[in-house]
């Protein structure tokens, strides 16, 4: 069921009464056709849904309290351009063993303490897959980057003021890492 607010203190939902998978890659890429009923009685018979797989952010500091970054080239973006370390969760693997095997892998950085931030849709009305937010203070290196992704990257460390401007430049143009940028400066605020 989807919430859509009604009015200041009422919550409406909407019921799906059929559910199809219209494409399905398999572990990237879904595709499905709703049937949802609204609360006045309409009945909407093709309201899509997106699903990609789960991912992790993680706003990691360094023992010099320098944010590290990744210079990649993103083909969403189409261009070089400055990203979070993270990614995909895989099946059955918890959002926090995944945020640190991310972090070790496109780094060489782990250890530290953690923070868990909230989990966030990617898009609010189809939904397209979740961004689990990590916030990682006092890492340390302890190997060399091997992720052995697609994208070559290039470990780019930065203070917050110099990230916040990068941000300002269009550095930091994916709006997860944005958003998980904006959660982890908050969590690091509110554990001061």
């Amino acid at each position: 069921m989807v919430a859509a607010p009604k009015g200041e203190d009422e919550q409406v939902c909407w019921s799906v009464i059929k559910s199809d998978t219209v494409y399905d890659t398999g572990q990237h890429l879904r595709i499905v056709r709703q049937t949802v009923g609204l609360p006045q009685g309409r009945i909407v018979d093709d309201y899509y849904r997106i699903d990609l797989p789960s991912f992790t952010a993680v706003y990691a500091l360094t023992e010099k309290d320098e944010v590290l970054l990744l210079r990649q080239y993103k083909h969403g973006v189409g261009k070089v351009c400055l990203t979070l370390p993270g990614g995909q969760i895989e099946t059955g693997e918890d959002p926090e063993f995944s945020a640190r095997r991310e972090l070790l892998e496109e780094t060489g950085y782990g250890g530290g303490r953690w923070t868990t931030g909230p989990a966030l849709v990617v898009h609010g009305n189809q939904r397209i897959a979740r961004a689990h937010i990590f916030l990682a203070r006092h890492v340390f290196q302890l190997s060399q980057a091997n992720s052995g992704d697609l994208e070559e990257a290039c470990v780019v460390s930065m203070r917050h003021e110099d990230v916040r401007r990068s941000i300002l430049a269009g550095d930091l143009p994916v709006a997860s890492h944005m958003a998980a940028f904006g959660v982890a400066e908050a969590l690091f605020a509110a554990s001061l």
